[in-house]
């Protein structure tokens, strides 16, 4: 089945519904955004816990659908439009959705880039999705990118039948707690995310010659004996060292140098 298509998979049950929120923090107190909420199975048992829903789905025909099935539901508020598109809560809300497989990474990354970023996030991914951002096996671009905002965790599996096409890939429940005091300062989100996406994409042996156009020939020296990162590749540097490469780097880096991270 084309990963497409897998936008199309929504949860059938609200029993499944249920089980999924009772592995939440969401409660009577939360704004909740929902991305995508297509038949309005999530939708309907959301706005039995929680102080207010606001339902983002593209599909018109579903649109039309929802408002009416949600007609009586004050709390409830179904808005047309394209997620990414889409200007984010200015007050605190939480996220619970069952997202378009095809656009996990952008969907995440508009988070993360956000001024005011959602207090907790529960979203149901595919399994790989969800291993990368919790950094399993090793960290990765997808991990490096989250934990300094966000502690990631896999807390639940959904059977493949509570779906209403049965997709051929594993789908989990995926928490992001925002941190009380994160790793970064945010006017140096935007820079950290070029630095860790170059490093990630230089297709390079190690992580030092990954930033080989980047870092001088002396910074590389310096970074590779400071933080003991001799023959490491990138998805081998621990989030800790990522982190404090990244905080050297950014305090003697000239515009030029930014500038390449860019490209």
């Amino acid at each position: 089945m084309p990963i497409a298509n897998l936008s199309q998979n929504f949860i059938k049950f609200p029993s499944i519904v249920r089980q999924l929120l009772g592995v939440t923090s969401i409660n009577k107190n939360d704004k909740v955004l929902e991305i995508g909420p297509g038949l309005g199975v999530i939708t309907q048992e959301l706005a039995k816990i929680s102080r207010q829903v606001i339902a983002v789905e593209k599909d018109k025909n579903l649109v039309e659908k929802l408002r009416i099935k949600f007609e009586a539901a004050d709390n409830v508020e179904i808005v047309t439009a394209d997620f990414l598109d889409y200007p984010l809560p200015f007050d605190n809300y939480k996220v619970m959705a069952n997202i378009p497989f095809s656009i996990t990474a952008k969907i995440v990354e508009k988070f993360l880039a956000a001024n005011n970023q959602p207090e907790e996030m529960y979203l149901l991914m595919q399994l790989e999705a969800a291993e990368k951002y919790e950094g399993i096996k090793h960290e990765t671009q997808s991990s490096i990118l989250v934990k300094p905002w966000y502690e990631v965790k896999i807390i639940g599996d959904i059977d493949r039948t509570s779906f209403t096409k049965k997709p051929q890939i594993d789908i989990v429940i995926v928490s992001f707690v925002k941190r009380e005091n994160p790793f970064l300062r945010d006017y140096l989100k935007s820079i950290y995310f070029d630095f860790v996406k170059y490093g990630f994409n230089q297709w390079q042996p190690t992580f030092i010659k990954s930033f080989g156009k980047i870092f001088t020939y002396k910074q590389a020296k310096t970074f590779e004996k400071k933080y003991h990162l001799t023959n490491l590749k990138p998805s081998e540097v621990s989030l800790d060292n990522w982190l404090l490469v990244f905080k050297d780097f950014a305090k003697i880096a000239t515009t030029e140098q930014i500038e390449k991270l860019k490209s």
